[in-house]
């Protein structure tokens, strides 16, 4: 086992000058440094939080954003012949469209589980693709996606983060959805006890790629602003928070961090790592949640 080598670094930038794209406060706002390390280039970016709303967000969104998501990114790996044998309509459990899909994944599974009428859109892909006939996903975001008031369910499953523009996405959300429709947003939340003990280190910051990681006031807010309704919230984080953060802090990208996890973190060790996530879930203290909305 190598021994690694803590990074006790302070990325702290004290108070500085800052304005929130959320709700548009304008103060003295904690300020850091963190680093990209999924792809391990370790390049810093400024993040901030919001006095008010109490958003922890990037200070400068690169004019590359793209970049960050191009060649091996994890979610864009598509695998081979994933359409065969999902030809026909499949089971109809409703309209569905995942909003950030990557390679469809989450969509595919369900298609492969009888499931049909299922859609996708993402930005960063590099073209439109399909599932045979029942999967069909868009090169787009969701504001350029057809068929307003006709989806039973949205889901941005860790994709709302990523969004430049979290309260105009919202709109189109509400825009898409049928009156009886619902938004399931799965989404890393700040603040959070895995902050509290890695700071910047915390892999969920995932900076550039994670633009914003929402409080529960700022999605408050962005539901007052939306026209959307928050029906539930549920904080569902687990051990990964404590483990790939601590990877992180000792220098380790997410991308070589699967191959050393047994080295350094035993069946025990884990097991202790899933309890304590779920102690500070229910201290609303997690580093994820679950979040419902509804049309008003």
């Amino acid at each position: 086992m190598d021994v690694l080598k803590k990074d006790t670094t302070d990325r702290s930038l004290g108070k500085t000058k800052c304005r929130c794209r959320i709700c548009g406060s304008e103060g003295e706002f904690d300020t850091y440094l963190a680093r990209e390390m999924m792809q391990g280039t370790r390049e810093e970016f400024r993040y901030f939080v919001c006095g008010n709303c109490r958003c922890l967000q990037i200070a400068e969104i690169p004019e590359n954003l793209g970049d960050y998501y191009a060649g091996d990114y994890y979610s864009f790996q598509v695998p081979e012949n994933a359409g065969a044998g999902l030809e026909g309509p499949g089971i109809d459990r409703g309209k569905i469209l995942d909003v950030g899909c990557g390679n469809g994944q989450w969509l595919l599974d369900r298609a492969k589980g009888g499931w049909g009428n299922l859609y996708g859109c993402d930005p960063f892909i590099e073209r439109d693709c399909s599932y045979g006939s029942r999967v069909t996903i868009r090169n787009c975001s969701i504001h350029e996606m057809e068929g307003d008031g006709t989806f039973d369910l949205i889901l941005m499953s860790d994709s709302f983060e990523h969004m430049t523009d979290p309260l105009e996405t919202l709109q189109s959300a509400k825009r898409l959805l049928k009156k009886e429709g619902r938004l399931l947003m799965l989404i890393p939340t700040y603040p959070n006890i895995a902050f509290e003990m890695f700071g910047t280190h915390w892999y969920q910051l995932d900076a550039p790629r994670h633009i914003f990681l929402h409080s529960k006031q700022s999605l408050q807010w962005l539901s007052y602003a939306s026209g959307l309704t928050i029906s539930k919230m549920k904080y569902d984080s687990n051990g990964l928070q404590f483990i790939r953060s601590w990877f992180y802090e000792n220098g380790i990208p997410f991308l070589e961090q699967d191959k050393l996890m047994g080295e350094y973190f035993g069946r025990v060790d884990i097991e202790k790592l899933e309890e304590e996530a779920s102690v500070w879930n229910e201290k609303e203290m997690g580093d994820h949640m679950e979040v419902w909305w509804t049309k008003t």
